[in-house]
């Protein structure tokens, strides 16, 4: 059995070490096509230096040499972690091609391949729902339209893809299989994101100022959503409402004591933005917005409205900064569509585990997008979550 192991995986690097884009370019052209374009032997730079036929060539055979290796090993009855790790040397192979000096490509096609394949066996035998592809294919759509660039577009989707699968599917082997590909696939993607500088800067100079850690540090207040779910409400208030108390008074000693702000916006320039200089800071009302929604709503619209917020206005602004083309009030079109996108991907998770109409959680959905966008005098951080939970809980009660 260990050498039927050990074969299959030699087999499985030996054929994914070939790389049709290196040879054709050697035939075709006597280059090494390494050392042209990207310096990448996959089908993009493929289509780059030597043309559309060799790059479909080169595609086809990268994307099915994994799946040829895993069949193989399939009809020689080994079991589907032999076969897995048969695909996984296959992509070994195709990046680390032992004639080339270990110098190949990036793996992704042939990865790619096997995780279509496994999606595939995940939809057809009903462990994950063609629903919940629909919500993932719409998420695409819109972020494809908002980036233009495909490889942030996977390095969002596939994550949630992954998320999708271990929530709805928590007891299926092949999951892990599935995200061991996830992974490596998102992480190639900000590797080339990284490298080529694919996140443009922000489009106005005063949006650079929010590019910082309160951005990125927004999807951690999910532990707060997470603390209620398994909790009750005294306790999550007592938690939510000691954090809040510290910054609201940090907010009231600095707006009444002229030397302490002057050193919180001096001395820890990261802390606020410019203009809540002479108010109160966002950190401080997204806080009491979560609070007030954990005492007056009931938990399932409470939990569902803060999970809006959080994700919806780190989403919002991400790509609002990088990306928003069309302005609407002081907003984009392309931020509050990233927006919406959140929202109907927490709202499609959410209902599987709280006892709430999906109507109704589309509903809070599009309500916290349009409070979001609309140029209400109340900052969005303390009205969106209100809101929503406020119109959910009127739909839900007639």
């Amino acid at each position: 059995m260990l050498s039927q192991t050990f074969f299959l995986l030699l087999l499985g690097y030996v054929v994914g070490s070939i790389s049709p884009a290196y040879f054709l370019g050697k035939l075709l052209y006597n280059i090494d096509i390494r050392e042209k374009g990207t310096g990448n032997a996959g089908t993009i730079n493929t289509y780059k230096v030597l043309g559309l036929a060799p790059a479909v060539g080169t595609a086809l055979f990268d994307l099915a040499k994994g799946l040829l290796v895993m069949h193989l090993a399939y009809q020689l009855g080994a079991t589907p972690l032999v076969s897995h790790l048969t695909g996984c040397a296959a992509i070994a192979g195709h990046v680390f091609p032992f004639y080339l000096n270990f110098k190949g490509g990036q793996g992704v096609a042939t990865a790619t391949a096997m995780l279509l394949y496994y999606l595939g066996l995940f939809l057809f035998r009903g462990w994950l729902s063609w629903e919940s592809l629909l919500y993932l294919g719409a998420a695409v759509l819109a972020l494809s339209y908002i980036t233009r660039t495909g490889e942030l577009v996977g390095s969002v989707i596939l994550p949630l893809l992954g998320i999708f699968i271990i929530l709805l599917s928590p007891t299926n082997e092949y999951k892990f299989y599935l995200l061991s590909l996830v992974i490596y696939i998102t992480f190639i993607n900000l590797l080339n994101i990284a490298q080529q500088h694919l996140i443009p800067p922000p489009r106005e100079k005063r949006k650079q100022q929010e590019i910082n850690w309160r951005l990125f540090i927004r999807p951690a207040a999910l532990v707060l959503v997470i603390h209620y779910f398994h909790t009750n409400r005294p306790s999550s208030l007592v938690l939510v409402g000691s954090i809040t108390l510290f910054f609201l008074l940090l907010d009231i000693s600095r707006l009444f004591f002229k030397n302490v702000n002057f050193f919180l916006f001096h001395q820890i320039r990261e802390l606020y933005k410019t203009k809540e200089y002479q108010t109160f800071s966002s950190i401080t009302l997204f806080l009491l917005g979560i609070f007030l929604s954990f005492l007056f709503f009931e938990k399932d619209i409470a939990l569902l409205a803060v999970t809006y917020l959080i994700f919806g206005d780190f989403f919002s602004k991400f790509f609002g900064i990088h990306y928003g083309r069309i302005k609407i009030f002081d907003k984009s079109l392309e931020g509050s569509l990233a927006h919406l996108t959140a929202c109907l991907l927490v709202a499609f998770l959410a209902t599987h585990y709280l006892e709430f109409s999906r109507p109704i959680a589309l509903l809070g959905a599009l309500v916290a997008t349009l409070v979001e966008l609309l140029p209400l005098r109340v900052n969005d951080n303390f009205s969106v979550p209100l809101l929503s939970a406020a119109v959910m809980t009127v739909f839900r009660v007639f």
